[in-house]
């Protein structure tokens, strides 16, 4: 089946040519297509971005940080609309398994997962711990794209998804992760810390709401 693979880049060039090398090395299918969606990276990027574009991959250019969440969705919008199964990446993860995607589809497969990650990490709400997976190498299905939506851009870069993996699991898609170290991610951050933190003061905000809403459609 045909995959998109969405790996969202700001101003860390070295590691996306890690990122994308690893893919292509450790990818034993063939049958995928990249899309880099670049949020608003200087000049030197830029020109490395056009080498890239030359080699076939889709390269989205924003002029300025539209975070995780919009600029997922463009991928989304850009992508092959035979694409079955969408994987979406941080430009600093590395591919470290040959059967990265045969493990992610198979799990998928298997387990009738929607989503399938690589980590799980957790919030307390309402006193219960609950589960969610990490988006920094996430497989998602088309058709459970469909039934749960597009990434909250109300949510640009804190919360998200937690609450994508709400959606699916309410939606009876099964979230799971694999448990094996597939892929390593790096945690760069490219973003100035105050902007971190402002943005995750909006988003305690939102993400409240946001529970809220996706619970009443359970």
């Amino acid at each position: 089946e045909q995959i998109t693979i969405i790996v969202v880049h700001r101003e860390s060039p070295h590691y996306l040519n890690i990122c994308l090398q690893s893919i292509h090395l450790m990818s034993n299918l063939n049958n995928y297509e990249i899309i880099v969606v670049d949020n608003g990276s200087g000049q030197e990027t830029q020109e490395y971005l056009d080498v890239l574009q030359n080699e076939g991959i889709k390269i989205i250019r924003n002029d300025k940080n539209l975070f995780w969440s919009k600029a997922v969705n463009q991928g989304i919008k850009a992508a092959d609309p035979n694409s079955k199964y969408f994987v979406f990446m941080h430009a600093d993860t590395v591919v470290l398994d040959q059967a990265w995607l045969d493990v992610l589809i198979n799990i998928s497969e298997a387990k009738g997962a929607g989503i399938v990650g690589t980590q799980l990490q957790s919030y307390i709400i309402s006193n219960q711990k609950l589960e969610f997976v990490q988006e920094w190498c996430m497989l998602m299905t088309r058709q459970c794209l469909e039934d749960i939506g597009l990434w909250p851009e109300e949510l640009p870069l804190i919360g998200h998804s937690f609450i994508m993996t709400l959606r699916a699991q309410i939606k009876g898609h099964k979230p799971q992760a694999t448990g094996n170290n597939i892929v390593h991610h790096f945690k760069s951050l490219s973003i100035d810390p105050n902007e971190y933190e402002r943005i995750g003061e909006q988003s305690r905000a939102v993400l409240g709401k946001l529970y809220a809403a996706a619970r009443t459609q359970n």
